[in-house]
């Protein structure tokens, strides 16, 4: 199935699309308009507002937020696995292979300061249910074998790769994490591949961040990837499609929406 998946992220490849060079601009434009008003009702003094995709497309299955009534630094199943899993996404992007899921998965979390929270919340937990998290990350390991390709070191694949984009001078700031992204930016073309990874949250809340993803990257290089593809760990299935104008209208229209609408819930709060 890797062999699919690659030979998807392939097609077309040597007729990269091109797109409208003021495309980029324009989108820009957009966001900037509506960053501006919202930096302005916060005011000078206001602190830069970061502004990620749980805020801006709602929070996905797998937020990293602790259980509720569950005690300090507990956390769901959810967030640990989707922690875990792309942990192991990673080194198979890099090593391609897994030893132990939990022991591994742990270990890349562990030289983490980010992630010290969950592993403090997994070293905590009773025998039976480190048992069950094991076995469960063992299927979504199988599953990844089978999705994710091998890539040349032509391709460029670099995992976790951050992209933040200012706005109102820097007063907002959009900002997401590639999983995996691969090809380097070319002046005037598509010309990259974005992978992403879902464990086992919604399909479209995933895509529909993907998206979000394209749109942060064309207004970082001036063209989106012209390619993406979404693996489901859980599932062991995939889907890859071309990136198109009208997905970055329809993101750049959702996005802009909710800063118009975090400008009126400042004002409301300064008028409150």
């Amino acid at each position: 199935m890797r062999e699919e998946v690659l030979a998807l992220l392939r097609e077309g490849s040597g007729g990269r699309p091109q797109f409208d060079p003021g495309l980029a601009g324009g989108l820009r434009a957009w966001l900037e308009d509506e960053a501006a008003e919202l930096a302005s009702t916060r005011g000078d003094g206001a602190p830069p507002l970061f502004l990620g995709p749980g805020l801006l497309l709602g929070e996905s299955t797998t937020a990293a937020k602790p259980q509720v009534g569950s005690g300090e630094g507990a956390f769901s199943i959810e967030v640990v696995q989707s922690r875990l899993v792309r942990a192991l996404f990673r080194q198979m992007v890099a090593t391609g292979h897994v030893g132990d899921p939990l022991t591994d998965a742990v270990d890349a979390l562990r030289v983490d300061p980010r992630h010290v929270d969950v592993v403090t919340h997994i070293f905590g937990l009773p025998e039976e249910a480190r048992v069950t998290l094991s076995a469960s990350l063992s299927i979504h390991v199988a599953h990844l074998e089978n999705l994710i390709p091998r890539f040349a070191v032509g391709w460029l694949p670099r995992t976790s790769d951050r992209v933040a984009m200012p706005l109102a001078g820097g007063r907002v700031v959009l900002y997401g994490t590639f999983d995996l992204l691969i090809g380097a930016p070319v002046p005037g073309a598509a010309s990259q591949c974005a992978v992403a990874l879902t464990t086992g949250g919604r399909w479209a809340r995933a895509r529909t961040e993907l998206h979000y993803l394209a749109l942060l990257e064309t207004l970082r290089s001036g063209n989106p990837p012209f390619r993406v593809a979404l693996l489901n760990s859980a599932l062991g299935s995939y889907g890859v499609e071309d990136v198109l104008e009208e997905h970055l209208l329809a993101i750049v229209s959702h996005v802009a929406f909710k800063l118009s609408m975090l400008r009126l819930t400042e004002s409301d709060r300064s008028h409150g």
